[in-house]
């Protein structure tokens, strides 16, 4: 089995593509300000930090980590493999929760930030 088949690089890339969102939206929480959750009628700061970085942690920190204790073409690529990852539940509730913070309550927060309500 070569881990160069295009399924594979795919869902590799679609993996990578994913964990930086991820990464986005936990440095985005982490940047807003803590009333602004609030009067945006959302979970509070910290919650919303646990809950994005909880997800960045399954959707970044997990695959690097299998990189560095395989470090090669083939390790990367399999290292990505959220959906046909060892950790696929996981995958999924980290991107169903990036996926809620950034459609839901980062353009909540902001518009706070900018003064509407």
């Amino acid at each position: 089995m070569s881990v160069l088949r295009p399924d594979y690089v795919v869902l590799c890339v679609i993996g990578i593509v994913v964990a930086v969102v991820s990464a986005y939206a936990l440095v985005h929480a982490a940047r807003a300000r803590k009333d602004a959750f609030e009067l945006a009628g959302k979970l509070s700061k910290n919650a919303w930090l646990g809950i994005v970085g909880a997800s960045s942690l399954f959707l970044l920190l997990i695959p690097v980590i299998s990189v560095i204790r395989f470090p090669s073409l083939a390790g990367v690529i399999l290292a990505f493999q959220g959906l046909y990852g060892q950790f696929t539940i996981f995958w999924l509730a980290g991107l169903v929760a990036t996926l809620v913070y950034l459609v839901d309550v980062k353009p909540a927060v902001a518009g706070i930030g900018r003064g509407e309500r």
